[in-house]
Parts: C-alpha cells; structure tokens; sequence
C-alpha cells in the first residue's frame, strides 16, 4: 500500500507540474498578444511643438498662435519590435493609406491632403492649444494615433510666417525606442505681406469724392464708402437748411430798417404835395385879385 500511495503521490505531483507549465505559457502567449494589441496602448501621450524662428542667428519665439490637433487614425503597437502600425478612422476612410510606410515628403504631402479633407467635411478638432510666450504649445493625454496639426488662429504679429500642417505620431519611435513625449518644431515660412493694388479696388486711384465721404463716415461714425456716400449727402442736406436759414434771419433782421426808410419816403412825398398845393392856392388868389380889380367901371372927375 505504501508503495501504491507513493506512486499515485508522484503522478500527482507530475500533472500539477504539467499543468502549471500549461498555465505559465498560455500566460506568456496572452501577454504577447496584449502587448501587440491596441489595449497595450493605454498608455498615454504628448505633443508639445515649439514654435518660433531664427532671426540674426537667435532664436524668435511665435507667441500667441492657436493650434488644433485632430486623431487621424489609432495606434497599434508592437512593443517588441518597437513599430507602429495604424487603422484610419471614420472621419477620414476616404485619405486611408499605410501611415506608417511614408517618408518625410509623403507624410507632409497626406498632412495638406487630410487638412483640407477635415476643412471640406468640418471634422472637428480634439483639442487646441495656444502657443505661450515661449512659443511652447502643449497637447497632453492623448491615445497612442496619428494627430494632425494645423494652426487655425494666428496674431498680426505672425501674419507674415506661414505654418504648413503636420501628421505626427504618438509614440514616435526614435532610435529604435518609443518615445510617448513627441517634440515638435514647426517648419515656418517668412511670406512678406504684399500690399492692396491701392486705395481703389482696382488699383487706380481713389475718387477725390468717394476720399471725402470716406472722412464724412469717419466722422460720423461709418465706416464703408457707401455709408459715407449718405452721411455726405445728410450733411449736404443740412448745410443746404442751415443757409435758407440763416438767409431768413437776415432778411427778417433787415426788414425794419427798408420800412423806415419807406415810410420816411411816404412822409416828404405827402409834404412837398401839401406845399405844392398851397402855392397853387394862393396863386389862384393872386389872379382872382387881379381879374377883379380890371373888370370894375373908370369915373370921371
């Protein structure tokens, strides 16, 4: 019995052995494939680009520029071989492609394919950001993918360097190491700002009378040409009123002294009639006398 008892002892012992073994590597076999799988992935990243240019050999931060940033397509991770491969998604099917085959010039190439994909489709963003006084624009906890970066707002004070979109990929493999903390330097390009054909629309010069109702508007408070082109015709009204006005006033200030003077006129008229009828009189006088003194009898002595 006792050697019946150490013998199913020891084939015990042995299945138990066998077993973990079986256990130990179907472990192994799961945990390859976890670290293959995108649920490896869980693992979060950053983007932080740092813009600026150089100037007279020093660096010049951009400084208040918006950046969008939008998940073009999620990761899968092979931790082994340090490689990433990428599945598109929805929002941008129609520009798939085998992100992780292109070189620099084809990733800048797909980069403007998918920017104006997104702007055609209105694919929202998922994050901005804006650069701080240094330049330095950060996007934090992302899902390993493939983001595009495009700026979206930009300060007049960078009106004159243009900034290309970008694909970058979180993790970036770098030396044959994954790194989850991706640096940025956005590539800018200086485009001096070229002025307007002139003060006309069509570059010949502006009309003398679109100039002063473009000031009348200022004046006024407007600000278009045709606005002016009324508030100068408002005023032309008004000053037009102003001087029926203040020709009234003139006439009616001047009015009692023609009355006097006609009155004063009426006054000398009346007199001289009165004296002219008075000599008339008494030469009427004069003659009756004389007629009466030749018509009376001569006696004599």
């Amino acid at each position: 019995m006792n050697g019946e008892e150490g013998h199913l002892r020891k084939d015990a012992i042995t299945s138990m052995r066998n077993a973990a073994a079986v256990l130990l590597a179907c472990a192994i076999v799961l945990l390859c494939f976890a670290w293959r799988s995108p649920a490896y992935a869980s693992i979060s990243g950053s983007i932080e680009l740092s813009c600026g240019i150089e100037r007279a050999g020093e660096h010049v931060a951009l400084a208040g520029d918006g950046y969008a940033l939008t998940k073009v397509a999620s990761a899968e991770i092979d931790g082994t071989s340090a490689s990433v491969s990428y599945v598109t998604e929805e929002a941008f099917s129609s520009v798939d492609r085998n992100w992780a085959a292109l070189d620099g010039a084809g990733l800048r190439a797909a980069a403007h394919e998918v920017f104006a994909h997104a702007e055609k489709h209105g694919v929202k963003p998922q994050a901005t950001a804006h650069a701080d006084a240094a330049g330095k624009a950060v996007f934090s906890s992302l899902e390993p993918g493939l983001y595009l970066i495009s700026r979206f707002e930009v300060v007049p004070a960078n009106a004159e360097f243009s900034c290309d979109p970008a694909l970058v990929g979180v993790p970036a493999t770098i030396d044959g190491v994954l790194t989850y903390a991706v640096e940025v330097t956005p590539k800018f390009e200086h485009e001096p700002l070229t002025p307007g054909p002139g003060p006309g629309e069509d570059g010949k010069p502006a009309d003398p009378l679109d100039q002063l109702a473009d000031k009348v508007a200022g004046a006024l408070g407007f600000a278009k040409t045709s606005d002016g082109m009324f508030a100068l015709a408002c005023a032309a009204v008004l000053c037009a009123f102003a001087a029926v006005v203040l020709l009234l006033w003139r006439c009616r200030a001047a009015a009692p002294a023609g009355a006097h003077a006609a009155g004063s006129k009426r006054f000398d008229s009346s007199a001289a009639s009165a004296s002219d009828a008075s000599v008339a009189a008494k030469r009427a006088e004069a003659f009756a006398a004389d007629r009466g003194s030749d018509s009376e009898p001569h006696t004599k002595a």
